[in-house]
C-alpha cells in the first residue's frame, strides 16, 4: 500500500470534513486489509485519534465505538458478559493477537466483508449502526445498502437484553478463516439465526428461525451457496443443517 498523503484528524467531524474536502481519500480503520492489498492512495484519513475506540454501557444497550478491536471485544468485560459471550467467542479465533489488535469493528462492517464472523454475530444479535450523515440504522439496513461515499461508521450499538446465544463456525485449520459461521440468538421477542462466509455475505435466516425444531433443513434450503478455495456450494449447504442445528438446540436448552 503506498500513501501520499497521510492524516490523522482528532475528531469524527474532522475527518468528515477531510473526506469532504479531497474528494479520493480512503478511510483507514484498522488498516489491517488496506495493508494486504498493492493500491496506491492519493490521501489516507486514519481514525486512530478520532476517539472511537470504546466499548460502553449505555441506556440504549451495549455501544462498540468504530475503532473497537477485536481484541478489545475479546477481553472486555461488559462485552463477555453480553448475550453469553457471543461476540468474543466469534472473533476468539480470528488469525492471532497481533491480528486482533488491529483489526476493528467499524472497518469489518463498513467493509461488508463476506467472511467476517463478526458480522454474523452482529446480524443475530439485531444490532444498529450509526454513521456521521446517515444516521441510525439497523445493520441489516446499512449491509442491503450500496456504501455511501463520504460518509463514516460512528458505532455499533446492541439492544440492552443480550439473551441467549450460541456461535458455531467451522474451519479447515485453526486460525483460517470459517468455511461457514452461524449465530443463533433467543430474547423474549423470539428467535434471530444468521449465517455467514457462504461464502457470501451473512444473512439473517427468517424461514428457519420461526421453524427451529427444523432450523438446520429451513436454514440450508432458505440461503444460497457458493464455490470458493475453502469448500463446495453442496459441503456448506449440508454443513449447514448441521451447525445450524446446533446453534439452536444449544439457545434453546
Amino acid at each position: 500500500m503506498a500513501v501520499r498523503t497521510y492524516l490523522k484528524p482528532a475528531s469524527l467531524s474532522e475527518a468528515a470534513a477531510l473526506l469532504a474536502e479531497h474528494e479520493r481519500a480512503v478511510i483507514v480503520g484498522g488498516g489491517a486489509y488496506l495493508r494486504l492489498g498493492a493500491r496506491s492512495f492519493d490521501v489516507a484519513v486514519d481514525l486512530f485519534d478520532a476517539g472511537l475506540d470504546y466499548v460502553r454501557e449505555t441506556d440504549d444497550g451495549l455501544e462498540l465505538g468504530a475503532m473497537a478491536t477485536y481484541r478489545m471485544l475479546e477481553t472486555d468485560p461488559a462485552v463477555r458478559a453480553y448475550a453469553d459471550g457471543l461476540l468474543a467467542q466469534s472473533v476468539a479465533r480470528i488469525v492471532g493477537v497481533q491480528m486482533r489488535n488491529i483489526v476493528t469493528v467499524g472497518g469489518t462492517v463498513f467493509g461488508r466483508y463476506a467472511f467476517s464472523n463478526l458480522t454474523t454475530a452482529l446480524l443475530a444479535l439485531g444490532a444498529d449502526v450509526t454513521l456521521h450523515h446517515a444516521g441510525r440504522m439497523t445493520l441489516e439496513t446499512f449491509l442491503a445498502r450500496k456504501p455511501a461515499a463520504g460518509d463514516i461508521l460512528a458505532s455499533v450499538t446492541l439492544p440492552a437484553e443480550g439473551g441467549r446465544a450460541a456461535w458455531q463456525e467451522l474451519t479447515r485449520t485453526c486460525n483460517d478463516f470459517a468455511v461457514l459461521n452461524v449465530a443463533a440468538v433467543r430474547r423474549d421477542d423470539g428467535l434471530r439465526i444468521a449465517v455467514g462466509a457462504r461464502p457470501g455475505m451473512a444473512r439473517l435466516c427468517p424461514e428457519a428461525a420461526a421453524a427451529p425444531a427444523r432450523a438446520g433443513e429451513t436454514a440450508a434450503a432458505e440461503l444460497d451457496f457458493g464455490d470458493d478455495v475453502r469448500a463446495s456450494a453442496d459441503y456448506r449447504r449440508a454443513i449447514c443443517r448441521v451447525l445450524v442445528a446446533r446453534a439452536v438446540e444449544e439457545v434453546l436448552s
